[in-house]
């Protein structure tokens, strides 16, 4: 079942390499993309889901992705700082897993370039999207 948590990838050819198999920068992008759509649906007329920048990310390569079947990316995990936010996200493909990722986004204030704590309102949204996850892979902050 996909959620507001899941995003479904089609993979390009341009992203592929001469064995079809998927680049690992654009499993890199894709991650990106997955984590957007967490960060828009948080969102209101503030605009603080949106003053994030990326602090580290860690990619696990499990298993070939490969050109011409859909990707599925779950945010399977979200763990929320003082002023970061840690997402860690899974990508299958035909069922299969075949990367897994975890980010570490630091919440910026409005107008600043350092970071700041997470606005209250954005704080008890992103505790909602939390409530959502199974219990077993959630963690709260």
């Amino acid at each position: 079942m996909l959620t507001v948590l899941s995003t479904v990838i089609t993979p390009r050819f341009y992203e592929t390499d001469a064995l079809g198999h998927i680049n690992n920068a654009a499993i890199a992008a894709w991650f990106e993309v997955a984590r957007v759509n967490l960060l828009e649906s948080l969102s209101d007329s503030s605009g603080s889901a949106t003053h994030w920048v990326l602090a580290s990310l860690h990619i696990d390569f499990v298993a070939e992705t490969l050109y011409g079947s859909d990707v599925i990316a779950d945010v399977t995990s979200i763990k929320p700082g003082n002023s970061s936010l840690t997402v860690v996200c899974d990508m299958r493909q035909n069922g299969n897993l075949t990367v897994t990722g975890t980010a570490v986004l630091v919440h910026l204030g409005a107008g600043s370039k350092t970071s700041a704590p997470m606005p209250a309102v954005l704080r008890s949204r992103l505790n909602e999207v939390i409530q959502s996850l199974p219990a077993a892979e959630t963690v709260s902050g």
